[in-house]
């Protein structure tokens, strides 16, 4: 699902409407393959093909952003969306 949905060429997920006919091939290759080895060796022309054409590109993880007002400095979020304040502080 994390391969084929938000980039294959009819992907449920794929909002960037990311088309390429060698990326839809590699991820049915690598779905197919059988044995570790060829799943790592497709995995990393998955990865290649994806930095070179760079369908999508997140800057932040959209589920887990944190704003602040302008000047605030040092507020650490962990992934549970615990909020850290002792090194805080306001410029």
């Amino acid at each position: 699902v994390l391969l084929s949905a938000p980039l294959t060429s009819n992907g449920s997920w794929n909002a960037a409407h990311f088309k390429s006919k060698d990326y839809d091939t590699l991820v049915s290759s690598y779905i197919a393959a059988l044995d570790l080895e060829a799943q790592k060796a497709t995995a990393g022309k998955i990865q290649n093909l994806l930095l070179e054409e760079t369908p999508v590109i997140f800057g932040y993880f959209y589920d887990d952003l944190t704003v602040t007002a302008k000047g605030v400095f040092g507020i650490k979020k962990t992934g549970m969306g615990q909020l850290f304040f002792d090194k805080a502080s306001k410029a």
